[in-house]
């Protein structure tokens, strides 16, 4: 009951080679056309045209990117002020949304272009940290000295002197800062 499969071997020597597989019949050969019957290589070259032609014409995946593209906004290649200012107006009034009322008004008059340029630009000068430290240290030594003096000797406390030494001291921390710079920084010419 068990019988053998054939093996590859076998097989290969069982399929018939080209020689011996039978030949198709050539046109001469073939029987002729029924009446009412069209000849099916006109057909199939008629199909072919038809193909060929929507294809040219009427591209599917043409008009699907077309679509794509007609149906994405133009997108902006570089980021300019306007797109800035417009981004920052955006998230400044969701933010404030969820900010109580009078802080919304305190952000309303923080946020001014005007107030904004000035806090900026002091900000990356006058609240330099070594200018900070070598005033409030100026300030809070000499203060200190000239109270000792003025309980001391008898003369009155002018407060005017508190501001000009912290603004001395401030100039001096911000010259020590390029100082510092200057002497911790690579030159080109040392490359």
């Amino acid at each position: 009951m068990s019988e053998r499969l054939p093996t590859i071997e076998q097989h290969e020597a069982w399929q018939p080679t080209p020689e011996q597989l039978p030949a198709l019949p050539t046109a001469e050969q073939a029987e002729p056309l029924r009446p009412g019957e069209t000849d099916p290589l006109q057909r199939l070259e008629t199909a072919r045209n038809d193909v060929e032609q929507s294809v040219g014409r009427d591209n599917p995946l043409e008009r699907l990117q077309a679509s794509e593209k007609a149906a994405q906004p133009a997108v902006p290649t570089h980021i300019n002020q306007e797109l800035k200012s417009i981004t920052l107006r955006r998230e400044l009034q969701q933010l404030r949304r969820q900010l109580p009322a009078p802080q919304r008004a305190l952000s309303k008059l923080i946020h001014q272009p005007i107030i904004r340029a000035v806090s900026e630009a002091t900000g990356q000068t006058v609240s330099r940290p070594s200018g900070l430290l070598g005033g409030g240290l100026v300030a809070f030594i000499g203060t200190s000295g000239y109270l000792y003096l003025a309980r001391h000797q008898g003369f009155t406390y002018n407060y005017t002197v508190f501001l000009a030494l912290f603004v001395g001291g401030f100039a001096l921390g911000l010259l020590l800062e390029f100082f510092v710079h200057l002497a911790t920084s690579r030159h080109p010419s040392e490359s």
